[in-house]
């Protein structure tokens, strides 16, 4: 059975609280001890190490903001291009999405490329540390494989673009407006 903690007898009440919850729910504050609070760094330790965590925050930026995106794009060819304009001038906050979603794939690159770049200057891909290297090498594949998909998933086969991609017919109203389709009114 785990052993059972008193709080202080003169200790405040957030301290009584955490000792509350640590007899009933152990686990939890025992693995934030190991893992983060008193975890040894490096005397190494510079700002090479960011790459790593920095990857993995511009990834989960690319994946909220491309479900976003996802929710008001038309992936058909003659939908296309209005779906892009809908997104940037009526969805709020879409251009901030739309450019956020755009400057994070590049962002993604560079900052994967600089985080390999640190793991080859430090030596990361010796023993014992190999498999990590060989993972991290196959997810980095994984993106650099999926572009050569399009949106509905079929592989490009150096085909050109088919010859009947029409700009549906569209008129500006104003500065801000702009009609896509045929106006049925004139």
């Amino acid at each position: 059975m785990a052993e059972f903690k008193e709080a202080p007898a003169g200790a405040s009440v957030g301290v009584k609280t955490m000792t509350w919850l640590e007899n009933r729910f152990p686990t939890a504050f025992d693995a934030y001890k190991v893992h983060m609070s008193e975890y040894y760094a490096p005397k190494n330790f510079n700002w090479w190490y960011i790459f790593g965590s920095l990857a993995l925050l511009v990834l989960v930026i690319q994946i909220v903001t491309g479900i976003f995106l996802v929710m008001h794009y038309k992936p058909d060819a003659a939908l296309a291009f209005a779906s892009v304009e809908y997104i940037m001038r009526d969805v709020p906050w879409g251009w901030l999405i739309r450019y956020m979603h755009s400057t994070g794939a590049s962002a993604f690159f560079v900052v994967v490329y600089l985080h390999m770049f640190r793991g080859l200057i430090y030596g990361s891909y010796r023993k014992p540390r190999e498999l990590v290297w060989i993972f991290g090498c196959a997810i980095f594949l994984c993106p650099c494989h999926g572009s050569t998909f399009d949106m509905a998933g079929r592989v490009f086969k150096n085909k050109p673009a088919p010859d009947n991609l029409e700009v549906p017919p569209h008129m500006y109203l104003s500065d801000a407006k702009l009609l896509i389709g045929e106006d049925k009114k004139a």
